[in-house]
């Protein structure tokens, strides 16, 4: 029962959180939609940031799951990212057909929030975007090894690239309540393959 209780604060809290923000989300707010009361929603997260912190943890893994997905399939390793962007759009088109409006990236806001202010937020925000770049990097080192891609390429510095483009394709999705944006990246991430001038 308890554990029912908590995950349903941290599935209407996302819901909630990635329909607006954790600022603007209240903690009245949670609770209302919820269905429970404030001491019950304390007793699983001490403060907002925790509860924002179980949030991104959850999106985490929906994210993840999506990269698993992609980055496991037998195709190339520039196609696996192909894959990736492409069930990551898919996402986003699913999200604005169950919200009425396309929310933007589940793990993008949040990390942000979570990040401007010091302490486990940031440090933990930190980690999930160097894993999620881990991914991309893996691929751009292993197309670079298969000579696809120039020696010169860092796939570390590529990679970085690659999440921030999403990330900003992921934005004017929102801004423009258009998940096709972030379809139409594919193209966008073979221009930052090149080796860094």
């Amino acid at each position: 029962m308890a554990r029912d209780t908590r995950d349903r604060l941290v599935r209407v809290a996302r819901d909630l959180v990635h329909g607006a923000s954790l600022a603007e989300v209240s903690i009245d707010d949670i609770c209302t939609a919820a269905g429970v009361h404030r001491g019950s929603l304390y007793h699983f997260f001490p403060s907002k940031e925790a509860l924002g912190l179980a949030v991104l943890e959850a999106n985490w893994a929906l994210m993840r799951a999506l990269l698993d997905e992609a980055f496991q399939a037998e195709v190339g390793p520039l196609e696996r990212i192909d894959l990736f962007v492409r069930g990551f759009a898919r996402n986003l088109e699913l999200a604005r057909e169950r919200m009425g409006a396309t929310p933007g990236c589940p793990l993008g806001g949040l990390t942000l929030e979570l990040a401007a202010q010091p302490g486990p937020g940031r440090e933990r925000a930190a980690a999930i975007l160097d894993e999620w770049a881990g991914y991309f990097a893996d691929a751009i080192r292993e197309a670079r090894e298969r000579g696809q891609l120039d020696r010169a390429v860092d796939p570390g510095v590529a990679a970085r690239r690659v999440l921030a483009y999403l990330q900003g394709m992921a934005l004017l999705a929102k801004v423009h309540d258009q998940p096709a944006h972030v379809a139409t990246a594919a193209g966008g991430v073979r221009l930052l393959l090149r080796p860094a001038s």
